[in-house]
């Protein structure tokens, strides 16, 4: 069986589907892995580091393609790579199937078996496929560097013969994978961080980093299970105006914006997620249950 590697093509886009030390592994279980040139370039590798533990480098993209029994790849394909893609093969990795299903039905109508790594369930069973969590910590780890790099003040406390600037209020909206580093990275850099969820069960790992849980009562029961939680119907939130947003991983953004408060709107429904106050100019966003 080949296993080959398609290089990512999207503006930012560092990151490679394997790396040598699992490609050395596949390689010593009897599989063949084709990498296309250049393709962990952006992540270190270079095509001898692939080539030591045993892949080959493969120039033309077509070739590979061809030549691929599975195809992988971070990103979803793009419609030229599609063209190229045949009957029986299969591909993996974030596909977004939710938010592209013309590329499903296009994959699906030619014989592809497409497996979105996003969509793989969190569970104990399937941690060792979890693919979702070490970008989404990542993801709360970065995004608080880009808010302290955007606020025009210290992070932490800062005592000088002119005068003691307090330290900065960080407010953290959903306390998943990616809201929980955030906070712990925040904490970390000396700021004052509050945190709000409408899980009242992860109270306790808030307070555990050292933040402040917000309370704000609601009179629905907002968890479903473990994991996931309901839609609210209504709530009390500022209105406000986004300002940037900030894709971080297939399972965060980060929302930047401004708010002005007192006026009742509807809320504001993300994918498995109800809506959040908008109380802070920074919301670390679950795009999908973290």
């Amino acid at each position: 069986m080949k296993i080959g590697v398609i290089k990512e093509i999207e503006f930012g886009e560092r990151r490679v589907a394997l790396i040598p030390e699992v490609v050395g592994r596949l390689v010593k279980n009897g599989l063949e892995v084709l990498i296309e040139s250049h393709a962990g370039e952006s992540s270190f590798f270079a095509n001898d580091t692939y080539e030591e533990v045993g892949a080959k480098i493969i120039t033309d993209k077509s070739i590979l393609i061809n030549e691929s029994d599975i195809l992988l790849k971070v990103g979803a394909p793009r419609e030229e790579e599609v063209n190229m893609f045949k009957q029986g093969q299969i591909t993996i990795g974030f596909l977004n199937p939710l938010g592209r299903p013309e590329l499903i039905r296009r994959l699906a109508h030619q014989g592809v078996t497409a497996m979105s790594m996003e969509m793989i369930p969190r569970s104990s069973r399937a941690q060792s496929m979890d693919a979702l969590s070490s970008q989404a910590s990542i993801a709360g780890y970065k995004a608080v560097l880009i808010a302290a790099a955007a606020l025009p003040k210290y992070l932490p406390m800062l005592t000088t013969a002119a005068g003691t600037i307090p330290p900065a209020k960080v407010v953290v909206l959903g306390a998943g994978v990616a809201g929980l580093q955030a906070i712990a990275t925040a904490r970390r850099l000396g700021a004052q961080v509050e945190a709000y969820d409408i899980r009242p069960a992860v109270r306790e790992e808030v307070q555990s980093l050292g933040a402040k849980f917000i309370d704000v009562f609601l009179e629905e029961d907002t968890t479903v299970h473990a994991s996931a939680t309901k839609s609210i119907r209504r709530c009390n939130f500022a209105s406000f105006l986004i300002i940037k947003k900030v894709v971080l991983s297939e399972s965060t953004e980060l929302w930047i914006f401004r708010c002005f408060r007192g006026r009742n709107i509807q809320s504001i429904q993300y994918h498995n997620h109800a809506s959040y106050p908008a109380k802070s100019l920074i919301l670390l966003r679950d795009k999908v249950n973290t």
